[in-house]
C-alpha cells in the first residue's frame, strides 16, 4: 500500500533500472539543497551529455528524477508545489537543451551530405516533437503511483504544464520551423554553394520536418479548441 507521501518506487533487475535508482537518489539528495532547480537542470544535462541515457529514455528519466526529488522533499518536510516546480523547471530546461542540440545534430548531418532514410528522419523528428508528451506523461504516471501530497501536486502540475506548455515544446517547435524553413549555410545563398548530395538532404530533411510541423500545428489547435469549449 502506497504512503501518503511515497513517490513511485523503481525496481533494480537490470543495469538500466540501477542507472535509474542512481538518479532517483541524486535527485532526493538535491531535494535538500537551496538550489534545486540548478542541481536538477545539471543532474539531467550531465545523464544525458554522458549518454548514459538518451532522450528516447526521456520518460524514464522524467520519473526518476521527479519521484526522487519528491521523496527527497517529503523527508525533510520540504515546500512540495514549489519544490516540484523548480525541480521540473531545471529538468525542462536541461532537456530543452538537448533537443537543441539533437535538432543541431540532424542540421549539420543534412549540410555535410548525410542520406538520410525517410523512416529513420521521421522517427528521430517525431522524438523531438514528443518530447514535450513524453514529460507531462511522466509526471502523470509518478502521480498515479504516489500518495498524499505527492500524488496531488504532481497532478496539478502535469495538467499546468499540458495547458501552458514547456521550454522543451517551445524549443522543439522552433527547431521544426527552422528545419521546415530550409536548412542553409547562413544566407540565401548558402543552399546554392552546397553539394548535391548536401542540397538532397537538406531538401529531405525540410520536407519531412515540415510534415512533422504540420501534426504539432494540428494538435495545438485541437487542444485549444478543447479549451475554448
Amino acid at each position: 500500500m502506497t504512503d501518503a507521501n511515497t513517490p513511485a518506487s523503481i525496481e533494480t533487475d537490470s543495469s538500466e533500472n540501477t542507472q535509474l535508482v542512481q538518479l532517483h537518489d541524486e535527485a532526493a539528495a538535491a531535494a535538500s539543497a537551496p538550489d534545486l532547480r540548478e542541481r536538477v537542470r545539471d543532474l539531467t544535462a550531465r545523464v544525458l551529455h554522458e549518454r548514459r541515457m538518451a532522450l528516447n529514455d526521456i520518460r524514464e528519466l522524467a520519473v526518476a528524477i521527479s519521484s526522487g526529488v519528491g521523496s527527497g522533499l517529503a523527508a525533510r518536510g520540504g515546500e512540495m508545489k514549489d519544490g516540484l516546480k523548480q525541480a521540473m523547471a531545471g529538468f525542462d530546461e536541461a532537456v530543452a537543451g538537448a533537443a537543441q542540440a539533437a535538432s543541431y545534430t540532424l542540421r549539420e548531418a543534412a549540410r555535410q551530405g548525410k542520406a538520410f532514410k525517410d523512416n529513420e528522419l521521421k522517427a528521430s523528428l517525431e522524438q523531438l516533437r514528443d518530447l514535450e508528451t513524453q514529460i507531462v506523461e511522466a509526471l502523470k504516471q509518478t502521480a498515479s503511483q504516489s500518495g498524499g501530497k505527492l500524488k496531488e501536486e504532481l497532478g496539478y502540475l502535469s495538467d499546468h504544464l499540458k495547458i501552458s506548455g514547456t521550454r522543451t515544446g517551445e524549443e522543439v517547435r522552433e527547431a521544426l520551423r527552422q528545419l521546415a524553413s530550409g536548412v542553409k549555410t547562413g544566407a540565401k545563398s548558402g543552399q546554392a554553394g552546397l553539394s548535391e548530395s548536401a542540397r538532397t538532404a537538406t531538401d529531405r530533411l525540410s520536407q519531412v520536418a515540415s510534415g512533422v510541423l504540420d501534426a504539432v500545428s494540428d494538435s495545438l489547435k485541437r487542444q485549444s479548441e478543447r479549451l475554448r469549449s
